[in-house]
């Protein structure tokens, strides 16, 4: 039986690698955004079936996404999407680098988008404390040695396979930390 959801997540990497190794961690914050960087891996997992889109050619791997995406909204129209600050980082970034690269996308409406850090705050405003893997070791999940701060240092040196490994590993700990929101009912709260 098809879930009613899948969820996503994307690692994205400077486009000027040797001018971000060079900068302070408070400086690298800055770069996370859509004119300073690119997507280099994008992942979906659907019903425990794990796609990861990962190429330096970042146009081929919004337009595997995208495809993927619209193939599963084929089968499941009303199907959630779900991630982790997907809202605030995730959607704006594949958005804006899609139309950067020309690509076209699958439109969405946000109340289709199941932001787990928004859920899990009750929309709180502001800051907040509570990374992926924070919420992973408390649930006793496993998560690799890595960070995404690290992602960087894994593109400069090509280590695709680890960088894969790695979007796999939080893709997995997004779907239980999804299943736990919803079997603790902190799904059903709504900002509205």
């Amino acid at each position: 039986m098809n879930e009613n959801y899948f969820v996503m997540d994307i690692e994205t990497c400077p486009i000027n690698l040797e001018k971000y190794n060079e900068l302070s961690d408070e400086e690298k914050l800055k770069l996370l955004n859509p004119i300073d960087s690119k997507i280099i891996a994008i992942g979906i997992r659907y019903n425990a079936k794990d796609s990861i889109f990962l190429d330096e050619d970042e146009k081929k791997v919004l337009e595997e996404f995208w495809a993927e995406w619209k193939a599963i909204k084929r089968d499941i129209p009303f199907a959630s999407v779900v991630g982790f600050n997907i809202n605030n980082f995730d959607l704006p970034i594949i958005t804006a680098r899609s139309l950067i690269n020309n690509v076209v996308i699958c439109p969405f409406t946000l109340k289709s988008i199941v932001d787990l850090r928004d859920k899990i705050n009750a929309y709180r405003y502001g800051p907040t404390r509570g990374k992926l893997k924070e919420y992973a070791k408390l649930m006793n999940l496993h998560t690799e040695d890595i960070n995404g701060s690290e992602v960087s240092r894994l593109c400069t040196k090509k280590n695709y396979e680890l960088l894969s490994k790695y979007l796999a590993t939080d893709l997995k700990i997004t779907d239980e930390l999804y299943k736990r929101v919803r079997d603790t009912k902190i799904l059903e709260i709504n900002k509205w």
